[in-house]
């Protein structure tokens, strides 16, 4: 069973985004970033090439192979161990990841809504951990 991790009060969830990734990446592990429009995919994928003066993270837009350890877009059904929910919808075939994030901002519309994916997930049964950001680990 998905493994969803709620964390709230996130003040910046691109950089955090940004950082999660990094630590899968590190890890070998899968990670794809589920993001809304193909704007805030093209911003992201600037992000992970030039975000490191010396480094680059690299990665696929609306696909995935097996080489290729990060994927951008709007595809849920590109890869199967962590997905970044980077929207404030539900994510569809979120069932098929090891791990799924929620990243939820500081102002209370999106706290709202996320409280709704909330429900959803529990109503089916998922164990959901909820961290408030200045307690996350990352």
């Amino acid at each position: 069973m998905t493994n969803i991790q709620f964390i709230f009060n996130v003040s910046d969830i691109k950089n955090l985004t940004y950082k999660i990734v990094c630590r899968y990446f590190i890890r070998h592990r899968s990670c794809f970033v589920f993001l809304s429009d193909e704007e805030t995919i093209a911003q992201f994928s600037d992000d992970l090439w030039g975000r490191e003066k010396f480094s680059f993270l690299p990665h696929e837009i609306n696909k995935s192979d097996i080489f290729n350890k990060i994927s951008l877009g709007h595809n849920s059904e590109l890869m199967d161990d962590v997905i970044i929910n980077g929207t404030n919808k539900n994510v569809n075939k979120f069932s098929r990841y090891q791990k799924l994030y929620e990243l939820v901002g500081i102002n209370e519309s999106d706290k709202k809504i996320a409280r709704e994916r909330f429900l959803f997930y529990k109503d089916r049964g998922y164990e959901i951990e909820a961290t408030d950001f200045v307690n996350f680990k990352h």
